[in-house]
């Protein structure tokens, strides 16, 4: 179940309102963080009711794991191991079969069903182990604190990567604040209208411009158009899931950290990684990156570094080659940054600084988006290559329309639109909340019409 479905919007979310409202009354916290805790299972329940077991083993295998970890006991062998087992789990169920494919073709017929969101809750797993070997964190008091953050609902299909530091004080106390929920509403109702006005609406051109490009030539501005669509919807799709899941914890209390800000405006690819997926970047960044040396070491050792932590950057969103490809093009861009180019971006026109790092993220995006290496050559060709042949893509209205808002809001600069902050509950206002009521019923519209609703980032 995604947050945009109509049985979300009027079951779920109803339910959950209710519930952690009635546990609020009760002043007792324990009872309302095994609200949210029933509450979450339900949710994955609904969604993949086998995994939901595997997801309550995890919890309670790191939470025993933390424990011991906490106890000082032969830390460095134990904590490998603990990670061992959470990457050996995810390794099982989403690169065996790819692997065993590519080297032994018929040892292995059937792909293990990926649990929604196995990625996301390892990394949880992982950051909450070496934070307690690290020492900045403690062990939960109790298995019922911990499963609540490792299963809370709003992170738990698709991000944003949560850590316990940011939420261990919310799991111990949190009080009726209903200016925090009203700001909960408004940016649930932010990334709802983001995701069904704009990314939902321009997913069409997208899809038909990559599936037209393998078998046809697609025209030079159809291509353009085919990639600059995939670049809104994945950002409306996955910055508005980000919004949503941000407006649903804090309906319960908790303040998360923003995912995305206004990454199409970053002036380098370093900047573009300080801006997107906010959370994946500082969890590679504190639990991968600086392990490995980070910058401190000789140049060479941080660029291999880069080209690791960007490899498995790609890696981490699926099992193919062309996400792999992906990573180490961003990774080869932050080295080339890092050898000069850097400083030259500092000096050029800010204008010609954005237009290098679109044109680096877009022609990344053609091989996040593409099915195989070769497909993506293939659009990579039709894109820089001049034609006078007739457009074979369908333009309908309103996909038309919701790329032109798309690409707007996408390009403006930030001081014209300022990048919204979980911490400002105090300042959003009721006239921007009514406009974006009335926004729901255009996007509700949609749903109840049949209107096409996936969601990008919900298999990694």
């Amino acid at each position: 179940m995604v947050f945009s479905s109509l049985s979300f919007i009027f079951l779920f979310l109803p339910f959950f309102i209710a519930f952690d409202y009635f546990a609020k009354l009760t002043n007792s916290i324990r009872l309302r963080n095994a609200g949210l805790l029933f509450v979450s299972l339900i949710f994955y329940f609904w969604g993949s009711s086998i995994s939901v077991f595997l997801l309550i083993a995890l919890g309670f295998i790191n939470y025993w794991a933390g424990c011991f970890l906490g106890q000082g006991k032969r830390q460095n062998l134990w904590l490998a191991i603990f990670i061992a087992f959470n990457l050996v789990v995810l390794f099982y169920f989403k690169y065996a079969y790819w692997l065993i494919h590519l080297i032994f073709p018929p040892l292995m017929n059937n792909n293990p069903s990926l649990p929604p969101g196995l990625s996301f809750f390892t990394f949880h797993a992982i950051s909450y182990l070496v934070d307690i070997y690290r020492k900045q964190i403690s062990p939960a008091r109790t298995p019922l604190n911990f499963l609540t953050y490792f299963c809370m609902f709003p992170h738990l299909i698709s991000g944003p990567i949560i850590r316990y530091a940011q939420v261990k004080d919310e799991l111990l106390e949190r009080k009726l604040d209903q200016q925090l929920f009203t700001f909960g509403l408004y940016r649930f109702l932010v990334g709802f209208n983001k995701k069904l006005l704009i990314a939902n609406l321009v997913s069409s051109l997208a899809d038909s411009a990559f599936s037209l490009s393998a078998s046809a030539h697609l025209q030079f501005f159809d291509a353009w158009i085919g990639i600059a669509a995939y670049a809104v919807q994945i950002y409306f799709d996955f910055s508005g899931y980000s919004d949503m899941a941000i407006g649903l914890a804090a309906m319960a209390g908790f303040r998360f950290e923003e995912n995305f800000i206004r990454p199409y405006s970053s002036v380098s690819v370093k900047n573009f990684w300080k801006r997107w997926h906010i959370s994946l970047s500082l969890w590679l960044r504190d639990y991968l990156y600086i392990p490995l040396g980070g910058n401190k070491a000789s140049s060479c050792r941080t660029y291999r570094n880069l080209i690791i932590v960007f490899f498995l950057c790609g890696l981490w969103h699926g099992a193919s080659f062309t996400f792999i490809f992906w990573g180490l093009w961003h990774g080869l861009f932050l080295i080339l940054e890092r050898l000069g180019g850097g400083r030259v971006l500092e000096k050029a026109p800010k204008i010609l600084s954005r237009v290098y790092t679109l044109l680096v993220v877009l022609i990344g995006w053609v091989f996040f988006r593409a099915e195989t290496i070769g497909d993506a050559f293939v659009y990579l060709r039709n894109m820089f290559t001049l034609s006078l042949s007739p457009t074979i893509l369908t333009y309908h209205f309103s996909s038309c329309v919701a790329l032109f808002f798309g690409i707007v809001i996408c390009l403006l600069p930030d001081r014209f639109l300022p990048a919204p902050t979980c911490r400002q509950e105090d300042n959003f206002s009721g006239q921007v909340f009514c406009i974006q009521v009335i926004l729901t019923f255009l996007s509700i519209s949609l749903l109840l019409s049949g209107a096409r609703n996936p969601f990008i980032y919900f298999n990694f």
